[in-house]
Formats: structure tokens, C-alpha cells, sequence
């Protein structure tokens, strides 16, 4: 994907970013409290079909299954259906930490007038590419900045960006960055977050956010490279 231009608005660059990254919502069966729940999941398009990405310890910390998630527009009255959900280790490790929902072809035409937008694992960098990488960034939802308005059926959420550059792995088989400049006060909710490696002339997919450190400033995620396996490993499952 091409670098955003250095003039683009910054409510024009949000907007584009809101159609690719979205806050996950859990539905919930209660009559007041209907939906709940914490963490980021993005978009990808991966040979010819689209996923939405996030972390499988969203659910779990939450006690949710995956029909549970809804990934719902906030600017037009339609949610996202999916019609095949992978989980690859149900014993995860950290660099396991995958949950990947497959978006019903038919509703394709739908999301793009709605706006939908989403990361292309075509445009992705190599682990062995991440060494020539400037700055990463960070796009997910932090919990601070999250409400729920239940009697108007309303979601807020604020689009956080993190940026950060690499450092000496801590967990084998993911990537660790460590923090730069402003931060959300916790890390809380960036489950799931997109991770994008930024160059002198573009931006390409980097991989998806698992594990935090406050107290560091460490974050580690799941290389592109390592979600793209197992992408295929579900395209071929057809």
C-alpha cells in the first residue's frame, strides 16, 4: 500500500483507517446490556477473499465464542457476516494467538459502498525484511475512549496510533518494538491491532498485535508473514 501522502488531512487519513481497523464488539444476551467487550480486529484480502484478523485471546479473556463478534460500520446500519471461522491452536502460544473470520462473499458489494476498506497481504514485508523497516505503527482501539450508549444502540471508539521500532525479540516467534513518543495509558483493547511497517516511499502490512507491556513499552506481534500460513492453510481447507 502507498504511503499516505504527507498533505492528506488528518480526518481524511482516520476515515480511511476506520474502514480498515474496527473495534470488537461482543454481543451479549441481556436485555439491557446487549453488546460488551474490548480489542481491535482489521481487514485483510488474502487470494481473492476477505478476513477479518484479530487476536483469539480477545474472546477468551472475555468468556466469548467467535459468533459472539460482531465487527459493525458505526457510519451506516450494516454488520459484517462471516461464514467461516479459523482458530488453528486452541492451546495457543503467543505466536498462535490467531483468530481469523472469513467475510461472506456475497456481502462484498455491501461493505465497499459502505465504506470497508482493507490491508492486502500482496503489500506485506518478510521477517527478514523487518530489519530495513524506519518506524513501525500501530493502529487498534485502546479501552479508554470506548462507551456504549444502550438505550440510543450507539458505539464510541477513538483510533489510536502507536509507533515503535524494532528490538531483540522476548517471545519466540514474535516480533517486539519498543514504544516511541505518545502511548494510550494502557495498551488495554490494542488485542488485534494492525501492525504496519513504514519506509521512505510506502507502507505495507507488518502483522497483528498480541501481547503488551505497559510497564515496558514493549510491544510484540505476529508477523505478516506467519498470518499469511495460516491463511492459506484455510484457503486450502476449501
Amino acid at each position: 500500500m502507498s504511503k499516505p501522502s504527507e498533505f492528506i488531512a488528518l480526518q481524511q487519513l482516520g476515515d480511511h483507517l476506520e474502514g480498515q481497523v474496527h473495534p470488537v464488539i461482543l454481543s451479549y444476551e441481556d436485555e439491557y446490556i446487549t453488546h460488551h467487550g474490548v480489542g481491535t480486529a482489521f481487514i485483510l484480502e488474502h487470494a481473492g477473499k476477505l478476513f477479518v484478523v484479530s487476536a483469539q485471546h480477545v474472546l477468551d479473556n472475555q468468556r466469548a465464542k467467535p459468533e459472539d463478534l460482531r465487527i459493525r460500520l458505526r457510519k451506516v446500519p450494516v454488520s459484517i457476516v462471516f461464514d467461516r471461522c479459523a482458530v488453528f491452536d486452541p492451546d495457543y502460544e503467543p505466536d498462535f494467538d490467531l483468530l481469523i473470520l472469513r467475510i461472506l462473499e456475497s456481502q462484498y458489494d455491501v461493505l465497499i459502498d459502505a465504506g470497508i476498506r482493507w490491508f492486502k497481504t500482496t503489500d506485506s514485508i518478510e521477517i527478514e525484511q523487518q530489519l530495513r523497516v524506519d518506524i513501525f505503527r500501530i493502529f487498534g482501539y485502546p479501552d479508554a475512549g470506548r462507551a456504549y450508549d444502550y438505550d440510543n444502540k450507539l458505539l464510541s471508539a477513538v483510533l489510536c496510533s502507536v509507533s515503535g521500532v524494532l528490538v531483540e525479540s522476548t517471545l519466540s516467534g514474535l516480533t517486539t518494538l519498543q514504544v516511541l513518543g505518545d502511548r494510550p495509558a494502557t495498551f488495554r483493547g490494542m488485542s488485534g491491532s494492525v501492525v504496519i511497517a513504514e519506509t521512505d516511499e510506502e507502507w505495507k502490512f507488518a502483522g497483528m498485535l498480541t501481547l503488551a507491556s505497559d510497564v515496558n513499552g514493549l510491544l510484540n506481534f505476529i508477523p505478516a508473514e506467519n498470518i499469511v500460513y495460516y491463511l492459506d492453510r484455510l484457503v486450502m481447507m476449501d
